[in-house]
C-alpha cells in the first residue's frame, strides 16, 4: 500500500513540474541581451578561395548566443571589388559607421590596410594574414599593441617556403606571382623578397597578376626555373587551373603559399595545411567573444600556428619530370602517387612455411640428402648379383692353332656372359651399413639446417615488424619536434623566448629527419634479409601481419603455461623439462647417434678382418661366334659353347700391420665422435637454459618498459604545457622529448626482444610452437604435466 501511494505521489509532483515549466516564461528569454552589430569587409567578390563568411557568422553566434544579440546587417557586409582604393574606403566606412560595433576583415588587402592604420576607433579582428613578417604587422608582447586591433598570424612564411622549395629544387631564377594590388599595398614587398633571394643565391622576378592566367604565363622568360605563387584570390577557379596547366606544359615546378587546396589544383607543392581558412573561423569567433566580454583587443595573442606539412602533387611531378629526394620524403604527403599494389601478404607462420619450401640453403641440404640416398643404393648394389657381357675377336699364330685341337682357332670371335654373386664380403656389408647410418646423419644435418632456417626466418620477420614500428616512432617524434617548433614560434611572438629557440628546434628537425631516413633504411634492409631467406626477389615488397604476445599460435600466450613458470621453483623444473625434450629430439644429437653407429660398424669390420675371408660364386658361358684358319672347332670334338661355375674365398694374409692400425684408428674415431656428442649435448643444454633465462628476463621487461613509456609521455605532456606557458626552458622540453622517445623505443623493442628470445628458446629445444597442430599442443601440455608430476612439483594455479 505504501509503495503504491509513493508512486502516485511521485507522478503528481512530476505532472505539476511539467505544467509549471510550460507556463512560466524562461527567465533567460525575458532578459534582454546587448545588441552587437558586426561589419565584415572582403577584398572582392568570391573568387577561387572559399567564402568563409557564413561559417564565421555561425561560429560567432554559437559562442555568443547566451550573452549578446549579435547581428550582421546586410548593408554592413562590404567588398572592395579587388581595387585597393575601394577596399580602403570600405574599411574606413565601417570604422566610422556609428551603427557598426566591431569590424572583421576577411581579405588579405583589407587586413594589411587596417593593421597599418594605427589606433582604431572600434575593435577590429583582422583575420586573413598572408605573411605577418613580410607585411611588417605590429607586434608587442604577443599582441598587436595597437588600440582596438587584433589579427591572426598562422605563421605562414615566404622565407620558410623558399627554404623548403629550394631544398626540393635548387633553382637559379624564380618568378613570384603576386596580386597586383598586394604589390601596390606593400611597397617594401619587392625589397624583402629580393633579400631572401640574395640569401639563397638566386635571381627573382616579381610578376603582378590580376584575373588573367595568360597575363601571368606571358611573363615567364626562357631562363625561368621555378614559380612561387602568393595568394591570388581574385582569380577564378578556371583561370587558376589554366595557370597551373600552363606551368606544367612549360615543365616549371611551382610552390604555393596558400596550401593543400592549390596543390590539389595542380601546383607542385606547398607546406601550408589544407582548409586553413576554415580552421581560422573558430579563432575569429573566440576573439570576437573575448572582445565583447571586455578584453582589450590589442592584448589578444596573435599567434595561431596551423602547422606545416609538405604536400606534393606527384601527378604534376611526373608531368614535369620531378621526383622528391629521400630527405624530402621523410615529411611529405604525396597526392596522386602511383602506389604499387602489393598483393603479397606475410604472417609469421606463412613466412616460415614459405622459407621451408623455397630457401636455397635448405634446398642444398635436400640435394645432399637425395645424393646420399643414391650412395646407399650404390653401396647395396655391390651385394647383389653382377652380370658381365664380354666379346672378343682374336688372331693367333698358325702353329699354336694347329696343336690346340680346336680349343683356340687361328682366327675367332667369341662372346661370353659372366655372373658373379658375393656370398659374404665384410667390407661390402660394412660399407652398406655405414652408408645407411651416414644417410641418417645427413638427414639429421638437413633437419638441423631446417630448424635454423625456421628460427632465422622467424627472427627476420620479427625484425621487419620491429623496424616498421621504430620507423613509425621516429616519424611521430619528427611530428612532435615540428609541433614544438611551432610552440617556440608562439613563445617568440609573445616575447618569452628569442629566435635561438626556433633555430634549436630547426636543428633538431634536421637531426630527426636523418633518424627517419636511417629508420627507413633499416626497414628496407630487414625486408631484403627476409626476402633472401624466402628466395624471393630481394626488392619485392610485401605486407606484414602483426605478431603480438597474444598470438594464439604461440604457446607462451597460452594461460596453461603460466603456472609452470611463475616462480623460481617451477621455472627450474620447466627448464629441466625443456632440456629433456630438447636433448631427445635434437637433430644434432641424432646425427651423432647415426655417426657413432657407423663408426662402431667400421670398428667391427676391422676386427673381423683378422679371421673372416670374403666368399663369392661365379659362373660364365662363352660361345664361339665365328672362326677360320687352322685349329677350328669344327675339325675337333669340341662344340662352340664353353661354361664354368666356381666358388672363391679370399683372405689377405698379411698387410704389413695395416689391420692393427685400422683397429686403433677406428677406436680413436669412435671415441672422438662420442666425446663430440657429449660436448654438443652440453652446449644444447646450456643454450636451452640460457635462452630460457633470457626470455624470463625480457618478458617482464615488456610491462616495465611500457610503464616507463607511459610515465615519460605524461612527463612530456606536463613539460610541454609548462613550456607553452613559459615556465620551463627549451632544455627541459628537449630532455623530456628525448626521454619519451627513448622510452617509446624501449617499449616497442621489449616486445620484439622477448619474441626473438622465445624463438631462440624454441630453436634450442628443436621445436617451434607456431608450427604445431592442436593435437601436438595438447600432447605438449600433457607431457609437461606428467614431467612435473614425476618431479614431485605441483604447479600453483592462480
Amino acid at each position: 500500500m505504501n509503495s503504491r501511494m509513493n508512486s502516485w505521489f511521485i507522478f503528481l509532483i512530476t505532472t505539476v513540474l511539467c505544467m509549471v515549466s510550460i507556463w512560466i516564461p524562461d527567465a533567460r528569454s525575458a532578459r534582454k541581451l546587448p545588441i552587437v552589430r558586426i561589419g565584415i569587409i572582403k577584398d572582392g567578390p568570391t573568387g577561387r578561395l572559399p567564402d568563409i563568411t557564413p561559417l564565421v557568422k555561425e561560429q560567432i553566434l554559437e559562442l555568443t548566443t547566451r550573452e549578446f544579440d549579435v547581428r550582421f546587417p546586410e548593408a554592413k557586409s562590404l567588398d572592395g571589388n579587388w581595387e585597393k582604393a575601394e577596399i580602403e574606403r570600405s574599411v574606413d566606412k565601417l570604422l566610422s559607421d556609428p551603427e557598426v560595433d566591431l569590424v572583421i576583415t576577411l581579405g588579405y588587402l583589407a587586413t594589411n590596410y587596417v593593421c597599418h592604420e594605427g589606433p582604431l576607433p572600434k575593435p577590429v579582428v583582422a583575420a586573413i594574414v598572408a605573411d605577418a613578417k613580410l607585411q611588417n604587422l605590429p607586434l608587442k608582447d604577443g599582441g598587436s599593441g595597437v588600440k582596438n586591433l587584433c589579427y591572426i598570424d598562422s605563421f605562414v612564411s615566404f622565407e620558410r617556403d623558399i627554404k623548403v622549395f629550394h631544398e626540393m629544387i635548387p633553382f637559379r631564377k624564380l618568378v613570384v606571382l603576386a596580386s597586383g594590388n598586394a604589390v601596390d599595398s606593400i611597397p617594401w614587398l619587392a625589397k624583402k623578397l629580393s633579400q631572401t633571394a640574395y640569401e639563397y643565391t638566386f635571381d627573382i622576378d616579381i610578376v603582378p597578376v590580376g584575373h588573367s592566367a595568360d597575363q601571368a604565363l606571358a611573363a615567364f622568360h626562357s631562363d625561368t626555373d621555378a614559380v612561387y605563387l602568393m595568394p591570388l584570390p581574385q582569380m577564378t577557379p578556371g583561370e587558376f587551373r589554366k595557370l597551373t596547366y600552363g606551368m606544367i606544359l612549360r615543365k616549371l615546378p611551382s610552390f604555393s603559399m596558400l596550401g593543400g587546396d592549390d596543390v590539389e589544383a595542380g601546383v607542385l607543392a606547398s607546406v601550408a595545411p589544407k582548409d586553413q581558412f576554415l580552421r581560422i573561423t573558430r579563432r575569429i569567433a573566440l576573439n570576437v567573444q573575448r572582445i565583447l566580454l571586455g578584453e582589450d583587443a590589442s592584448t589578444l595573442k596573435v599567434a595561431f600556428p596551423l602547422g606545416e606539412r609538405l604536400t606534393i602533387n606527384m601527378a604534376t611531378g611526373r608531368a614535369i619530370g620531378f621526383y622528391p629526394t629521400w630527405s624530402t620524403l621523410t615529411e611529405a604527403d604525396l597526392l596522386n602517387e602511383k602506389v604499387e599494389r602489393v598483393e603479397r601478404r606475410l604472417s609469421l607462420e606463412s613466412a616460415v612455411r614459405e622459407s621451408l619450401a623455397a630457401n636455397l640453403d635448405l634446398a642444398v641440404e635436400n640435394r645432399n640428402v637425395a645424393a646420399g640416398e643414391e650412395s646407399v643404393k650404390q653401396a647395396r648394389s655391390v651385394l647383389l648379383p653382377r652380370v658381365d657381357l664380354d666379346a672378343k675377336g682374336e688372331v693367333i699364330d698358325k702353329d699354336r692353332a694347329e696343336i690346340s685341337s680346336g680349343a683356340t682357332p687361328q682366327r675367332s670371335v667369341i662372346g661370353a656372359v659372366t655372373a658373379t654373386q658375393l656370398l659374404y664380403d665384410e667390407d661390402s656389408w660394412s660399407n652398406f651399413t655405414v652408408e645407411k647410418n651416414l644417410q641418417t646423419s645427413r638427414q639429421e644435418q638437413r633437419n638441423t639446417v631446417e630448424i635454423d632456417i625456421i628460427r632465422n626466418t622467424a627472427v627476420a620477420y620479427l625484425n621487419v615488424l620491429r623496424a616498421k614500428t621504430l620507423e613509425r616512432v621516429e616519424k611521430d617524434n619528427l611530428k612532435l619536434t615540428r609541433a614544438n617548433l611551432e610552440r617556440a614560434q608562439v613563445r617568440v611572438s609573445v616575447g618569452i623566448a628569442n629566435r635561438s629557440e626556433e633555430f634549436r628546434w630547426e636543428s633538431k628537425i634536421a637531426t630527426d629527419r636523418a633518424n627517419v631516413l636511417f629508420a627507413q633504411a633499416t626497414t628496407r634492409q630487414s625486408e631484403i634479409a627476409l626476402n633472401r631467406l624466402l628466395n624471393r626477389p630481394l626488392g619485392e615488397r610485401f605486407i606484414t601481419t602483426e605478431t603480438e604476445l597474444g598470438d594464439p599460435l604461440l604457446i607462451v600466450s597460452n594461460p596453461r603455461l603460466f603456472p609452470y613458470v611463475d616462480n623460481p621453483r617451477n621455472f627450474r623444473t620447466y627448464s629441466d623439462f625443456m632440456v629433456t625434450v630438447g636433448l631427445d629430439i635434437a637433430p644434432e644429437l641424432l646425427g651423432f647417434d647415426a655417426a657413432i653407429s657407423a663408426q662402431k660398424r667400421i670398428l667391427l669390420r676391422a676386427k673381423r678382418a683378422f679371421w673372416l675371408p670374403s666368399f663369392a660364386a661365379q659362373g660364365s658361358v662363352s660361345e664361339v661366334l665365328a672362326e677360320s684358319g687352322e685349329g677350328q672347332r669344327s675339325d675337333s670334338p669340341l662344340d662352340d659353347t664353353d661354361w664354368r661355375v666356381g666358388v672363391f674365398a679370399t683372405f689377405p694374409l698379411a698387410e704389413g700391420g695395416g689391420k692393427f692400425a685400422t683397429i686403433k684408428r677406428a677406436r680413436e674415431e669412435l671415441s672422438r665422435i662420442q666425446l663430440e656428442k657429449g660436448a654438443t649435448s652440453e652446449r644444447i643444454e646450456q643454450r636451452i637454459r640460457s635462452t630460457l633465462h633470457q626470455a624470463s628476463a625480457s618478458y617482464p621487461n615488456i610491462r616495465l618498459s611500457r610503464s616507463a613509456a607511459q610515465a615519460a609521455r605524461r612527463n612530456l605532456d606536463l613539460v610541454t604545457d609548462q613550456y607553452v606557458r613559459g615556465l620551463v626552458s627549451i632544455v627541459d622540453l628537449l630532455d623530456a622529448q628525448n626521454s619519451s622517445l627513448r622510452a617509446d623505443q624501449d617499449a616497442e623493442n621489449a616486445v620484439y626482444n622477448f619474441l626473438i628470445d622465445w624463438m631462440d628458446v624454441q630453436r634450442a629445444a628443436g621445436r617451434f610452437d607456431f608450427l604445431m597442430t592442436p593435437e601436438q599442443r595438447e600432447e605438449y601440455f600433457q607431457n609437461l604435466a606428467e614431467f612435473f608430476k614425476k618431479a614431485g612439483v605441483e604447479p600453483i594455479k592462480r
